[in-house]
């Protein structure tokens, strides 16, 4: 009530870049103080075994995850798990530095409860950012999200080795890696999403480099039947553990707000507009993959019930952003324990029993 009454207002006052960046360099100093960790844990932190879950034989305290966008550098990684993530994604992460789009590149519609995102895979690259965790112990299962660097002179076997070069880098690092292969700002204004000969050129390469984690791919909302059925038997012919659904949208037909504001902005859509969008994704996939792809819904999740529905829809694990934006940081403990009265119920004893359920 805090946040939204008073915080927010301030927060969306200012540019939102300049509140992210403000935000990560805040949360960077207070992850060095582990009283300030306790002090966070005890508020919003909440538990029950009921939420737990085995998947790509890693173990999850709960199924609601930090999507990738937010800690782009990996500077949260001792500060994010206080809220009470059940996992974490950082990135994504280049081959090379990024230093992304033009500014402004953040803008918030408040009317949709959304953000547009054209940050252009902004980052340190895979070089710095692998030397500084080399050696950390996480809290919590973190995923490593690479993406192709963001120059339009970097593609077809180029853009491939850069993949392979970040994909290397972090062979040892985190608990699994995520190919995101649908970033929509890049200054291609292509992905490997949508030419599927080009991915599984990707995949072939990827699948030559030694790693004991686990592989995901990251998949784009505007895809067709066709191209998601090519991903999907692409990903069983290579080895890919399961698909994140979904990324950033290019489709702005269900905005509330006025047009005329909307497209001065460029970038993807996140937030609510994404719920029905990636939804439907899901039971798509769910159906196609015969639920044998495990899936980590994404998009438009702002409480408890957006968050069961997609499980029920078929989703695994869940991953926000946008979210905690609108809704502040208590929202992950709101849905996790509403989450534990939706599955009781319907009379689940375990948060599993309820995936694909709906399907």
């Amino acid at each position: 009530m805090i946040y939204k009454k008073i915080i927010k207002p301030v927060l969306f006052s200012i540019d939102a870049e300049t509140v992210h960046d403000a935000t990560i360099n805040l949360g960077n100093k207070l992850s060095k103080y582990s009283l300030i960790k306790k002090i966070i844990k005890n508020i919003y932190y909440y538990e029950n075994d009921k939420l737990n879950l085995s998947l790509f034989n890693i173990n999850f305290k709960n199924p609601v995850g930090l999507a990738a966008g937010f800690d782009k550098n990996a500077l949260l990684t001792k500060f994010i798990p206080s809220f009470g993530f059940g996992h974490m994604e950082i990135g994504s992460i280049t081959g090379e530095k990024c230093f992304g789009n033009p500014k402004p590149r953040l803008f918030r519609l408040p009317k949709d409860k959304a953000i547009v995102v054209h940050y252009g895979l902004k980052n340190d690259g895979a070089e710095i950012i692998s030397k500084r965790l080399k050696h950390e112990k996480f809290p919590i299962p973190v995923g490593i999200s690479i993406a192709k660097t963001n120059d339009k002179d970097i593609f077809e076997k180029d853009a491939i080795k850069d993949y392979c070069k970040s994909f290397k880098l972090f062979a040892k690092i985190g608990a699994y890696t995520t190919l995101n292969i649908s970033c929509p700002n890049s200054k291609d204004g292509t992905t490997f999403c949508q030419d599927t000969i080009a991915l599984e050129k990707l995949l072939k390469e990827i699948n030559k480099i030694k790693t004991a984690k686990p592989t995901l791919l990251k998949i784009s909302p505007d895809i067709d039947k066709e191209q998601l059925s090519s991903i999907i038997k692409l990903s069983r012919k290579y080895n890919i553990w399961g698909l994140i659904i979904s990324n950033l949208s290019k489709n702005r037909g269900n905005l509330k707000t006025d047009k005329s504001i909307v497209n001065k902005y460029p970038g993807g859509i996140s937030g609510l507009p994404m719920k029905s969008i990636s939804n439907n994704l899901i039971k798509e996939t769910y159906k196609l993959s015969k639920g044998k792809i495990p899936i980590i819904g994404c998009g438009g999740i702002f409480n408890a019930n957006d968050a069961y529905e997609k499980i029920k829809l078929g989703s695994s694990l869940l991953q926000l952003i946008t979210g905690m934006i609108y809704q502040g940081p208590v929202i992950v403990k709101d849905i996790n324990k509403g989450l534990v009265k939706l599955i009781e119920k319907d009379k689940f004893e375990n948060i599993k029993e309820a995936i694909g359920y709906k399907n």
